[in-house]
């Protein structure tokens, strides 16, 4: 992204930064919003004049990186999952190709670029899998 918008993104939701000539906050269009208090990781003023979310196409892209990489795990709720168990429930004759739709070209964390094997990493069927077989 262009550190140009990065940065006006950042300024208009007041994150590490504020605009020295206009207040965002006190703009009679800014809307309120109550964040839960032990959502600590998420970070919204509640004044906001707009926000800023990015497209759903590199969400799923960030996730699946996250999800291959072979040095971290990607906390879903209480739960942890590494590229690791993705491994696993391939080799695994417990379940086909048919119930999870993954082949190993799926899970090369090298091909980061793929979105339709995104699109398989956040199946409802591997999400089922995952679930039945967390620890």
């Amino acid at each position: 992204a262009d550190p140009k918008y990065l940065r006006a993104m950042r300024l208009m939701g007041g994150f590490l930064g504020a605009l020295p000539n206009f207040q965002v906050r006190q703009h009679p269009q800014a809307f309120q919003i109550k964040i839960k208090s032990h959502w600590s990781w998420f970070y919204l003023r509640e004044q906001q004049l707009l926000l800023v979310v990015q497209d759903p196409t590199h969400l799923v892209a960030k996730w699946c990186n996250r999800l291959l990489s072979a040095t971290t795990e990607l906390c879903l709720g209480n739960q942890s999952i590494s590229i690791n168990y993705l491994h696993d429930i391939i080799e695994n004759d417990t379940y086909s190709k048919l119930d999870h739709g993954l082949t190993k070209s799926d899970i090369n964390p090298k091909d980061r670029q793929n979105f339709s094997s995104c699109l398989k990493l956040t199946s409802n069927d591997l999400f089922n899998i995952l679930n039945a077989t967390a620890l």
